[in-house]
């Protein structure tokens, strides 16, 4: 059966072709207007109630138009262009429609409205907003770069929070009894991520709410996250027990170590470790370079290489290379092993 409008191609829908379909009427209700607020400080914008902090202007206006333009056909492909029609305050939109092969363009123009406004975390920002305070101490002083990696380590996991929580920020951070204080906009993301730290650097975590007020008709409460940090980090060297090993890595409340006399990997728990006593005798920094220059029976000859002395040790369970490094405990000389 041919179409009855043109007679040439066969007649698919309601006795039309698809071209003689497209063409018999609109298929698209375009939204009333399409409003978008642009925060001016941060470039946030909001769509509908929901503010975006990752989105453009452009990505918004097309959203806005996706979401409320109705299409009435459910046969129809739809893909949305526009321009923006600026002393009209309009947008010039065009409908591309398809069916099975064949394509219409329906052009509608839509009032454009654009705004300016503080989104609210930036108004929150500007009156000094806080909920949470995490505060870093250290059981020692912290140098340059530990203090660099923390901070790196804590804004990074604020970026991953704001994923799941837009309205987060770091409203300031200070400089405090040798660590450091971090303001964050939010209770639950501070808890998050003062727990991160914790696990990270094989720190202590406790919790002190205050009384800060009335929101929303209930009290709120400010939360300041003490997180201690211990006294060893990766890299450090410890006697335990009678036993002398290289911190590896802290996680969890266990701590990897290499045992300086067998080249074994073991797991120590942070509790063990405090309760039984330990001893830093040596920091990462402190580890000297080496070259063995023979071995003889059962004892390793070498030159340390900051003072060019020579020594001789017993030589270890475990494998050697030409170059190696060692770290020195009073008279114990001992071979750092590869991890």
């Amino acid at each position: 059966m041919k179409c009855v409008v043109c007679g040439r191609k066969e007649a698919k829908i309601n006795g039309l072709c698809e071209e003689c379909f497209l063409n018999s009427r609109s298929f698209i209700k375009p939204p009333r207007n399409v409003e978008v607020v642009k925060c001016p400080r941060c470039d946030g914008v909001r769509i509908g109630n929901t503010w975006h902090y990752d989105r453009t202007v452009d990505e918004a206006i097309l959203e806005s138009l996706t979401k409320n333009s109705r299409i009435l056909d459910d046969r129809l492909d739809v893909n949305i262009k526009y321009s923006i029609i600026e002393n009209m305050n309009m947008l010039d939109v065009e409908y591309i429609l398809s069916l099975n092969g064949e394509q219409k363009v329906e052009r509608h123009g839509v009032p454009y409205i654009f705004k300016k406004q503080l989104c609210p975390r930036c108004s929150r920002f500007s009156g000094d907003y806080f909920e949470s305070i995490i505060q870093i101490r250290s059981d020692r002083e912290m140098n340059r770069d530990e203090i660099l990696d923390l901070e790196y380590f804590i804004i990074k996991n604020v970026e991953n929070e704001q994923k799941r929580n837009p309205d987060l920020y770091v409203l300031k951070k200070e400089s405090r009894d040798g660590g450091m204080d971090y303001y964050l906009s939010s209770n639950s993301s501070g808890r998050v991520i003062a727990r991160r730290v914790a696990e990270r650097y094989g720190a202590s975590v406790k919790e002190s709410p205050h009384l800060a007020g009335v929101k929303e008709g209930k009290d709120f409460y400010r939360i300041t996250f003490s997180v201690r940090l211990p006294d060893y980090r990766e890299g450090d060297f410890i006697s335990w027990r009678n036993g002398v090993f290289r911190v590896l890595a802290i996680k969890r409340g266990q701590i990897k170590v290499i045992n300086l006399r067998t080249g074994e990997i073991e797991s120590i728990t942070q509790k063990d470790l405090k309760d039984q006593g330990y001893r830093i005798f040596a920091r990462s920094e402190d580890m000297v370079k080496a070259v063995k220059l023979y071995e003889e029976k059962d004892y390793m000859h070498f030159m340390e290489t900051r003072y060019y002395k020579v020594y001789a040790v017993k030589k270890p369970s475990f494998n050697v290379r030409k170059e190696f490094y060692i770290v020195i405990d009073g008279d114990d000389i001992y071979i750092v092993p590869e991890a």
